[in-house]
């Protein structure tokens, strides 16, 4: 009978990791990856593009809890509509990140006007990276 609870533990164990907020290895996300985790190889670049406000003033700044496991390689824009004669409207900011080192490391982003020090973003972004 023992044996019967210890199997019913271990796939139970199983089933549950599996439904953890860990993303597979990929190579484009979005604003959707906020307060999860994804797995990334050392030396493997992945992107974030993240809706920006840059017409009414906005920006995106960000943190990096560890930046010898993650960098950021470089960031672009672009307009959402594809068409840069459009006035108004949202831009993409794209931002290139790659793992330096295996580790793990938090990362941080708010869109937020650099001359309104007191008053609270009006959108944050918040994930793990686990750099394999």
């Amino acid at each position: 009978m023992k044996k019967y609870y210890l199997l019913f533990f271990v796939i139970i164990s199983f089933l549950s990791g599996c439904s953890d907020n860990v993303l597979s290895s990929e190579d484009q996300f979005d604003s959707s990856i906020n307060g999860k985790s994804i797995r990334i190889n050392k030396n493997h670049q992945f992107i974030l593009e993240l809706d920006l406000n840059a017409d009414a003033g906005y920006c995106w700044d960000y943190s990096i809890g560890d930046t010898t496991v993650l960098r950021i390689d470089s960031t672009s824009y672009r307009p959402k509509s594809g068409n840069w004669n459009q006035c108004g409207g949202v831009t993409i900011e794209t931002f290139y990140f790659c793992g330096i080192k295996k580790g793990n490391c938090e990362v941080n982003l708010f869109e937020h006007r650099v001359w309104e020090s007191n008053i609270k973003p009006i959108n944050t972004i918040q994930f793990n990276v686990i750099v394999k």
